[in-house]
């Protein structure tokens, strides 16, 4: 069993580097759709400079605005699943009865290895 256990790891969660959450929200603000609206609210901010009509001004605010919003709206979800992911852990128990070999015993969970047999 301790070759399973070298050849598999352990048996716990692995953990990745977390991504600070302003690049998180940078990166949803700048997905390739929202990258079309920032362009689209570009072009109505050099046409409003151009032409003076204050409607051009007007739908290049509410696009800039409509893309922050649902960049954040975005940003909110991901850290909510993020945050649930990470609850996970808990339900993992620190010890466990398996039988392994024929034999029941009580022993770390994170010990289990592949073809052990729990007791629920």
């Amino acid at each position: 069993m301790i070759g399973r256990l070298l050849e598999h790891g352990p048996n716990k969660l692995s953990e990745k580097a977390g991504i600070p959450w302003p690049i998180l929200l940078l990166q949803e603000i700048t997905t390739a759709f929202s990258l079309l609206l920032w362009g689209g609210a570009a072009l109505c901010f050099v046409a409003y400079g151009i032409g003076n009509d204050p409607s051009n001004l007007y739908l290049g605010i509410i696009i800039a605005v409509i893309v922050l919003c649902t960049g954040f709206l975005a940003f909110v979800q991901k850290m909510k699943a993020q945050a649930m992911m990470d609850s996970f852990k808990d339900f993992i128990p620190p010890e466990t009865i398996v039988l392994r070999n024929g034999v029941e015993s009580k022993m770390d969970a994170t010990k289990l290895v592949v073809g052990d047999v729990v007791r629920i």
